[in-house]
């Protein structure tokens, strides 16, 4: 299995809450180990802003969509994404001295963009400092001062454009990641918006689509008063035929 298809698979899986056994996760972390080099091309026109360890590799000049799907307009979003999650997983699996190396080069990296470091919120970068805070949540989780400044620019700035709708699906993963303490406000913000959602229905088009409600579940699952709702799973209606989760008590 390519590194892209096993990226997604894996996310997915752990997202709907799934577990692995130790075996399975060394399986998945040599894999990804073994397709670090691709027949991608890394890009040189600006080192800092594209990935070096994990390039994603040619897709008929279509752009791989992101764990909750969504198909980025840039490849500074789509190839930061790609190896954004794919370092997040061999963090979780198989956390040694190649992979903190590879994540603190990456870290450097970042440090050295504008949608890394220096809250920048036009255009592509809004998407790509979405695509950091999820990164930074298991990187550098003391590092709060950063971590606020991403969380500050997605506050501030969401509003100001029409975003594609993948943008906030991809928040609730986040929010479920990133340490209580720091997301525990932002969850409370999102509540109303996230019961909402959860109540209606969806209808059925990749299969994929229980992903966002299950990543809407954790986050929700990470208040004590939600904490009922960690282990329940969307459901296809008999009735309707459409997608629905069950918030009651």
């Amino acid at each position: 299995m390519k590194a892209y298809e096993l990226m997604i698979k894996t996310n997915h899986h752990i997202i709907r809450g799934g577990e692995l056994t130790d075996a399975h996760k060394a399986t998945i972390a040599r894999q990804l180990c073994e397709n670090r080099a691709t027949n991608g091309r890394m890009r040189t026109f600006d080192a800092y802003a594209y990935p070096r360890f994990y390039i994603p590799p040619y897709n008929n000049g279509k752009k791989l969509q992101t764990i909750i799907p969504m198909s980025p307009k840039t490849n500074i979003v789509a190839d930061n994404a790609y190896e954004f999650e794919i370092l997040r997983l061999l963090h979780l699996f198989r956390p040694d001295d190649e992979v903190a190396h590879m994540i603190e080069v990456t870290l450097d990296r970042l440090k050295n963009t504008c949608f890394g470091y220096q809250s920048c919120h036009y255009a592509d970068c809004f998407d790509a400092g979405m695509m950091v805070l999820r990164f930074l949540s298991f990187a550098v989780p003391d590092d709060w001062t950063w971590i606020k400044k991403q969380l500050d620019m997605y506050n501030d700035h969401f509003d100001d454009n029409r975003r594609h709708n993948g943008v906030q699906k991809y928040y609730w993963p986040i929010l479920s990641d990133m340490p209580f303490d720091i997301a525990r406000p932002e969850i409370m913000r999102q509540k109303e918006h996230i019961i909402d959602h959860l109540n209606r229905s969806y209808l059925i088009k990749t299969g994929n689509e229980d992903v966002a409600l299950c990543a809407m579940r954790n986050a929700l699952a990470c208040l004590p008063e939600y904490a009922y709702i960690k282990d329940r799973k969307p459901y296809v209606c008999d009735k309707t035929g459409r997608l629905r989760f069950d918030i009651n008590t």
